[in-house]
Formats: C-alpha cells, structure tokens, sequence
C-alpha cells in the first residue's frame, strides 16, 4: 500500500471538478492526490515541500490517489469508507466540513445533525453512520489517545479520555488545545476517570488562556 508521499507541492485548489486537490512533483513525476478541503487551507505554500499520508483508492473503473496532511485524517477516511453508502466524495466532504475530533464525536455520540453540516449526508445516511461505526471510531480513537499518551497514564482509562473530548468538544475547545491539555495533566497525574480528567482539563485551558 503506498503509504504516504514527499515531494514538491507544485499545485492545489480548494475546488475543481474532482474535488480539491494537490499535485505533488515527486523525483519528477507529478502525482494528483485528491484530498479534503481542510487539507488545502493548512497545506504549506506552493513551491514547498510535503509531506501527504495517502491511501489508493481502487474501482472498477478507476485507479487514483487520496492523501491530507495528518495520519490521523487519512485513517479516518479509511474508516468512513467502510460503512455503506460512503464513498470517496462523501467521505471527503465530512473531512472538509469536519474537523476529525468532530466527526469522530459525533458518531460515538449520535449527534446526527453536526454529520449533516457536510454535502451529501442526510439524516438516514448520519443514522447509519452512527450505527455501522460507533465502535470502530471508540475503539480508533482509543489507540490513537494510547499513542499520545504514556503507557501507564493511559491503562484502564481510554473511554474515559475519549469521553472528556466529547464533553470539550461540546463546550466549544478545539481539538489541539484539548490534546495539549490532556498530555499536560497525563505528565503530572494519572486520571483514570473522565470526571477527573474534565476537571483537570478544564483547569488547565482556563490557566492556559
């Protein structure tokens, strides 16, 4: 599987026909990867390097490339695409009205509305997301807070990290302040409920204003 590319950034757009896009000029062979908005607007400048985690995508038809700029988007796509009825578009366009903490809440909390914000998700498609990958997103975002945090931080306390995010997210934090504050308070404690976490996250973004 081709995992990622690094090259030249020599192209992007927001909009086109196919959806937004970079060209990336690889040792001389310029690569399309389609990939979400999102993607675009924190991409570096035109002229610079990159770095896209990618996934190939294969149709009967069709042979082509998506990437984004974090791991974490690109194994979210990967995620969306196995529930029935999304495909590469749908997927592409919650990444582009979705931040990946948003639409990893709204699933494991059944908030079909906030789905609905991306073009091309109605209320049936929203419910059978809920349904098809509520615990394939605990059970991805549970490893990803393991990989974040320490070992014996995090044993026996991963639902409990994923639902403090959901409660911040809620309250209106974005997903990055969230993260430092839980790698901040996992470097001086061990919280092991999402009680005590909540309150030492909302601690810490109070005193880091």
């Amino acid at each position: 599987m081709l995992s990622y590319l690094k090259g030249e950034l020599v192209g992007k757009a927001l909009e086109s026909p196919r959806g937004a896009y970079f060209l990336v000029d690889m040792h001389g062979m310029g690569f399309e990867v389609l990939t979400s908005q999102r993607s675009v607007e924190s991409s570096p400048p035109v002229g610079q390097a990159v770095q896209l985690f990618t996934t190939l995508v294969v149709r009967e038809d069709a042979l082509f490339l998506v990437g984004f700029n974090s791991k974490e988007e690109r194994d979210l796509f990967n995620i969306l695409q196995s529930a029935s009825g999304i495909g590469t578009k749908v997927a592409l366009s919650l990444l582009s009205a979705l931040s990946v903490s948003e639409i990893a809440q709204a699933v494991v909390s059944n908030n079909f509305n906030l789905l609905t914000k991306a073009k091309g998700v109605g209320n049936k498609l929203a419910q059978k997301m809920t349904l098809e990958l509520k615990e394939k997103m605990m059970n991805w975002r549970t490893v990803d807070f393991a990989n974040q945090l320490s070992a014996e931080t995090f044993q026996g306390a991963s639902e409990a990290f994923v639902e403090a995010e959901s409660v911040l997210l809620s309250l209106g934090y974005q997903p990055e302040e969230i993260q430092r504050s839980f790698k901040a308070i996992a470097a001086e404690s061990s919280p092991d409920s999402s009680e005590l976490i909540l309150r030492e996250s909302l601690r810490w973004l109070a005193h880091s204003v």
